[in-house]
């Protein structure tokens, strides 16, 4: 199943009609110039002098720098077929400004929001919360490690390691490596011993986690990784590989009503290293989505951000975003019915 050239054109309209900036200027990129470099310098435009990046999440109104928007800024950065080089000021800034934040007594960045979120508009689950945490040493960092965001932001250290010397790129791996190691293998005696989401039984159950570690294992074995370690990227991938749907809503009854990662929504690029492992359930879940684009031409939430009016701004700017993510991922898996 393919999206038709009509349906294409409906998303495109409501993308220019509810999207930011940013949502343009990705649709823009993979379906009129297909240039970097353009795409860059939009992606600008969100950075601040002290090189992070603000105004790129949806979910709150907070347009100032913290660690989360820059991770989405990452989230651009990555899915780029050409990728900016180490030498790019907008890069060169950006890693200044996620080193100097970098909290090795905690073995991650900590908090990746600031306490401005809480003055604007946000969802509850972003929501800034001042927590002292202290660890009494690395295996109580790794236990508590929570890979949703931080294994991203440790993607981009490696995908840049030409950038820091390599004793600080093997203390900010370390961490979400040996979560991986320990708690995701089954052959380890601290498998399921604990999860950073209460709502699910292990990390490796967790849907973001699995997300942000394709990214990281991904980022690992780049060429650009001058520290780079094949052997350990095999044996992540193949502890990653081994239960990969457990992360997944597999049942589409339930995709139509509430929050659910779906197959698609897990893997969003056929050359991921979990795609061979899922391709049925991926497949399967990219036919669902292209039946269930609205007839306004967007994808819809299936849960509200709130009970309150003024969270409906924030809902259609989350699905503009989201309907140019899912056309890029169409179009990733060859998936629409247009040359592009």
């Amino acid at each position: 199943m393919k999206l038709n050239n009509s349906s294409f054109l409906r998303a495109k309209e409501f993308i220019y009609k509810h999207g930011r900036k940013i949502d343009i200027a990705w649709f823009e990129y993979h379906f009129i110039h297909h240039s970097t470099e353009v795409f860059m310098k939009s992606l600008e435009g969100y950075q601040y002098e002290n090189g992070g990046f603000g105004g790129l999440v949806t979910e709150f109104e907070y347009t100032g720098p913290c660690l989360k928007s820059t991770e989405h800024a990452f989230r651009y950065i990555f899915g780029l077929k050409e990728r900016p080089d180490a030498g790019n000021p907008t890069i060169q800034k950006m890693m200044k400004y996620i080193l100097e934040r970098y909290q090795p007594e905690l073995g991650c960045w900590g908090n990746l929001l600031v306490p401005e979120v809480n003055e604007a508009l946000h969802v509850w689950w972003w929501e800034y919360k001042n927590i002292e945490i202290y660890y009494k040493d690395f295996d109580s960092q790794v236990k508590s490690y929570n890979p949703n965001g931080q294994a991203a932001l440790a993607a981009f250290v490696a995908l840049y390691s030409e950038l820091l010397s390599q004793k600080k790129y093997k203390e900010i791996i370390s961490c979400p490596v040996e979560k991986v190691l320990r708690y995701f293998d089954k052959e380890s005696p601290f498998y399921c011993e604990v999860s950073s989401d209460p709502s699910y039984e292990a990390d490796y159950m967790v849907p973001y986690n699995i997300k942000c570690y394709q990214q990281f294992v991904n980022c690992l074995q780049a060429d650009s990784n001058i520290y780079r370690d094949d052997a350990l990227v095999e044996r992540l991938k193949q502890i990653l590989s081994r239960e990969p749907t457990a992360c997944m809503e597999l049942e589409e009854t339930a995709w139509a009503d509430g929050y659910h990662e779906t197959p698609c929504d897990i893997v969003t690029d056929p050359d991921s290293f979990l795609y061979p492992f899922v391709k049925t359930e991926v497949d399967g879940a990219l036919d669902y989505l292209i039946r269930r684009q609205d007839k306004d031409g967007g994808w819809h939430l299936t849960y509200q951000f709130g009970e309150q009016d003024e969270f409906r701004k924030l809902e259609r700017q989350y699905e503009a975003n989201m309907t140019v993510l899912y056309l890029a991922e169409l179009k990733n898996f060859h998936r629409i019915d247009i040359d592009v």
